[in-house]
């Protein structure tokens, strides 16, 4: 993870609570980044997805 990823992820999981509409974007945006697929914006209502996409995303995190 590059260093402003690095920086946002660590604001973004000490924040906690509900996600912003931007937050998701960016959520989006990573993950297709880090796990090299298309950009993909899943319906805000698939919450298990979403919450699988922040689960690898804080694996990536922790890595770094």
């Amino acid at each position: 993870m590059n260093n402003e990823d690095f920086e946002w992820w660590t604001k973004f999981r000490e924040k906690g609570g509900d996600i912003t509409h931007q937050e998701f974007r960016r959520i989006c945006l990573l993950h297709s980044k880090y796990f090299n697929h298309k950009l993909v914006y899943p319906c805000t209502c698939a919450t298990k997805r979403i919450q699988k996409w922040i689960t690898g995303l804080n694996e990536i995190w922790e890595e770094a």
